[in-house]
Order: C-alpha cells, then structure tokens, then sequence
C-alpha cells in the first residue's frame, strides 16, 4: 500500500493557537506540516482552545465569587480544581494525548511534566486541589467547615499558576 503525503502540502501558521483563543492565527509565513504527528496536534487545535475556554470560565467564576458579599468557598475550590483539570487537560491534547476520564490532578501533572519538566513543581498544588473534587461531588468526606477563605484564596492561586504555565507553554 502506497502512502499518502497529503498531509505534508497542507500550510498551517507556526502556532495555530492564537492568543484570542478562539482563531487561528493567519501568519504571512506559513510552515508546511511536515509529519503526520505535526498534522494531528494542527488538527487538536480546536480541542486543545475548547478546553482552555472552559478552564478561562471555571476560573473567572471563581474569581467573581470569591469577590462577592458571602462567597461559596466549597463551589470555588470545585471550580478551581475543574479549571486546573481542563488547562492540564488541553496541554497535553496539544501534545498529542488522548483524552482520558480522570480527575487526578497529580496523575495529570505528571504526564504533562514528561513534556515540560516545569509541571512537576506543581504537583504539590495539584493534590490540594485534587481533595476538592471529593468535596464538590460527595458531601461528607471533607467537613463544611474545613473549606473556608484560605482555602479558596489557596485554590484560586493554584490555578492561576497551572494555567499561567499552560499558557505560557502553549504561547497563548
């Protein structure tokens, strides 16, 4: 059986993730795709913006509750713990993962780390966040009372950083 080259005379941009997270980027110098990997990664594109516009979302959610008059500080960590997930999630779809059903933001975080080694100094936050998706889903694991302002404020922070390092891997 012949194989087929025709992915080799697409044009792609250099980074088909624009900035505006929602186009891709029209360069004047196009790159042609040159492998069949470099061909699927173009083709997660959209996967890989959809996930970090849901990340974006969760996380700005959080951040207007944490500034309202008497903020749900469990629904913010839940939050929090989601954004991280979708931003982990979207990075490595962009290097060509296949989606998988987990939760676990340390398991996520280590994978991205075989990528990235920057990942791996996040894992400490990845398991905090990891016990707010326990709280968020099943009621009674972790006290009411367990989960107040430093926590959430620790939550926000955390993701914040997750998502700065995807951005900042993924050129966004």
């Amino acid at each position: 059986m012949e194989r087929s080259d025709s992915f080799c005379t697409s044009r792609v941009s250099k980074n088909p993730l624009d900035s505006s997270r929602g186009e891709v980027k029209s360069d004047p110098e196009q790159t042609p795709i040159e492998t069949p990997a470099a061909w699927l990664r173009w083709e997660r594109s959209d996967r890989v913006l959809s996930g970090v516009r849901f990340a974006d979302e969760n996380l700005a959610v959080a951040e207007r509750e944490m500034a309202a008059d008497t903020p749900a500080y469990h629904t913010v960590c839940f939050l929090c713990q989601s954004a991280a997930e979708k931003y982990l999630k979207g990075y490595l779809i962009a290097q060509g993962w296949e989606l998988e059903k987990t939760h676990d933001l340390v398991a996520l975080l280590t994978r991205c780390a075989d990528y990235e080694e920057r990942f791996a100094s996040l894992r400490e936050g990845g398991a905090v966040l990891n016990e707010y998706i326990i709280a968020g889903r099943y009621p009674g694991d972790v006290a009411y009372e367990a989960i107040g302002e430093e926590e959430a404020e620790e939550a926000v922070a955390i993701v914040r950083r997750i998502a700065e390092a995807v951005q900042s891997e993924l050129e966004l």
